[in-house]
């Protein structure tokens, strides 16, 4: 359920078909300011076949929900990608900078914006990745791994430090627009190295667990199992989530989250997270 990552992996894979215009590669890190209710997405999507990338910086809290309204939003479309990018070392005229200082484990982060917002952000992994292949929802290449996030956001003209436990993820393969399927992505983690991921799918609100882990005493299995359950307001808005999974060592993993902060965003045009 583990793979160990190679210098390779931080960088664009080959396509299957060069000629495949969805061909995919992501790149996805978080972070919070667990105070402030704040958490922030950096999100990049590259289409190499096609020689664009889309995606950017959002950072929410309690205060917001719409892309318009949020404390920082900026999305680009249909971008250029660079000539001889290499996302081991990556700078892109949206402001967004990725350095791969160690293999899967290191990574350097930072942005820079007109609107007020500026990063310098570095995460290490705190947990080995689960690398999914042929796991739904993931049906073709995707890597989901724990990290220690540290740096400073200065976000109009506030210096706020960041130090806290946030995922990062990794995807490739072909993905193409149109009907996506319903998915629920849930994680925590703890200092002392307690942290989990729960993704269920289904055709009405992702009840059922179909991938993820459970990290405890130093040991990462896959979840095989499990329930993932949430609360709506009158409005269709998340109010709480429940979840109930097993691993692949039979260890019982329960965890009740309430919602403090949420956003609507608008990831591709044919899927809203």
């Amino acid at each position: 359920m583990t793979s160990v990552l190679t210098t390779a992996d931080d960088t664009f894979h080959l396509p299957k078909d060069d000629n495949d215009p969805w061909w995919t590669e992501t790149v996805w890190f978080a972070w919070m300011i667990p105070e402030r209710q704040l958490l922030g997405y950096y999100y990049v999507a590259f289409r190499p076949n096609l020689g664009v990338y889309s995606g950017g910086v959002t950072v929410f809290d309690a205060s917001a929900e719409l892309p318009w309204e949020l404390p920082f939003h900026n999305w680009d479309w249909h971008q250029a990608i660079p000539e001889g990018l290499d996302l081991r070392n990556a700078e892109l005229e949206n402001g967004m900078g990725i350095i791969a200082e160690e293999p899967g484990t290191r990574y350097h982060l930072t942005y820079e914006h007109r609107r007020g917002l500026s990063l310098d952000m570095h995460y290490t992994a705190t947990c080995p990745p689960l690398l999914s292949l042929q796991v739904p929802p993931f049906i073709h290449g995707h890597l989901d791994q724990i990290g220690h996030v540290t740096g400073t956001m200065v976000l109009d003209g506030e210096v706020l430090p960041i130090d806290c436990l946030a995922m990062r993820d990794r995807s490739w393969g072909p993905r193409p627009e149109g009907p996506q399927p319903r998915a629920g992505y849930s994680y925590g983690a703890l200092p002392g190295g307690t942290a989990f991921l729960a993704v269920g799918m289904s055709k009405d609100h992702a009840r059922e667990i179909t991938t993820g882990f459970l990290h405890r005493d130093g040991t990462q299995h896959r979840l095989t199992s499990g329930t993932r359950e949430v609360e709506r307001d009158g409005d269709g808005r998340p109010t709480a989530i429940h979840i109930d999974a097993v691993d692949e060592d039979r260890r019982s993993l329960v965890v009740h989250g309430r919602v403090v902060s949420q956003q609507v965003l608008p990831v591709y045009s044919s899927m809203l997270c």
